[in-house]
């Protein structure tokens, strides 16, 4: 590529700052990628120096997940012949991640001919652990709605003060309750449209359609989710309680800027996923049941990695929303 594609003709010698600024405007995507690692810089920072919506969405979460474990706590006290068992299943109790393999616990414990005495005791416990992992899994996003416009009004003023923080919270609970509604209605929607297809497609035999269509289908769900992500942004950035206003924006916010708006939240999401899988197979083995209040802290710093992850996330999606808008 020659030097004058580059760099206009200039009356003097063209200054460094000039080369650059030319070098830019020929190739966009560089701009792309510093707003994306501006809103993600700016994102990260406000979590990190501004943490007590953490705090405050991580206690919140714990007093659930312990009202949980109360009946788990109740079954595991009344299963005396099975400690070292139930030290087993208490150990990997751990949300819904687990539901599969206490189905398969429980599974082989109901199989049995003959059940042994004690095995009933199992299975009782089993089937507590499944029930609180479920409602673990339904209730996950309940603090999200519930907190979620304080931690954003938050992160929006820049500093956390209570008053604020707790208004924001009550001020937007609805509006991201009927958001998280919706949310969930549309995602079981285009789920069960693409399992309908898939089993269309086997119907017919058509096997080589199988990946494109998953491939359509999960990114028609990224796109949602992330146009319900930023309505919830939007909402709290233009101080409304609109979200059916704040939902049409986010789509065309998604549509006109796709490639940063999800080139924003789908690594973020893959990064916070990846600690589930990273903790539940790697670290989790290798914890100590003996740790006592060490092992339950370590776990537990997993869990706030989890969320640190997710606010960063809300955080960048809304210095992203005001480069673009100039908010």
């Amino acid at each position: 590529m020659k030097l004058s594609i580059l760099i206009p003709v200039f009356n003097e010698a063209p200054t460094v700052a000039a080369v650059v600024e030319c070098v830019r405007a020929q190739i966009p995507n560089t701009q792309h990628t510093m707003n994306l690692w501006k809103a993600f810089r700016d994102g990260s920072h406000i979590t990190t120096h501004v943490p007590a919506p953490l705090v405050v969405m991580f206690l919140v979460t714990l007093i659930g997940a312990l009202v949980l474990t109360v009946p788990v706590y109740a079954a595991m006290e009344a299963w005396a012949g099975h400690r070292l068992l139930a030290r087993d299943l208490a150990r990997d109790f751990d949300g819904w991640l687990l539901i599969e393999p206490q189905l398969r616990v429980f599974a082989g414990l109901q199989s049995a001919a003959a059940p042994a005495p004690g095995e009933q005791e199992a299975v009782t416990l089993s089937f507590v652990m499944i029930v609180a992992a479920l409602l673990a899994w339904l209730t996950s996003s309940l603090p999200n709605s519930v907190l979620g416009g304080g931690v954003l009004l938050t992160y929006a003023d820049g500093q956390f003060a209570w008053r604020r923080f707790l208004w924001g919270a009550w001020h937007w609970l609805l509006a991201l309750f009927v958001l998280a509604i919706l949310f969930a209605l549309c995602s079981t929607v285009i789920i069960t449209l693409g399992v309908g297809i898939l089993i269309a497609l086997q119907v017919a035999q058509a096997n080589i359609l199988t990946m494109p269509a998953l491939a359509v289908v999960g990114v028609v769900y990224v796109a949602l989710a992330a146009a319900f992500e930023y309505a919830r942004v939007i909402a709290i950035a233009n101080g409304t309680r609109n979200i059916f206003r704040s939902l049409g924006r986010a789509v065309a916010f998604v549509a006109r800027q796709p490639l940063q708006s999800l080139g924003l939240y789908l690594p973020m999401t893959a990064l916070g996923l990846a600690l589930i899988p990273l903790y539940a197979n790697v670290v989790a083995p290798v914890i100590p049941f003996e740790w006592g209040v060490a092992a339950i802290v370590a776990q537990q710093l997993f869990v706030i990695g989890t969320m640190w992850m997710r606010l960063a996330r809300w955080a960048s999606a809304l210095a992203l929303y005001r480069q673009k808008t100039g908010g």
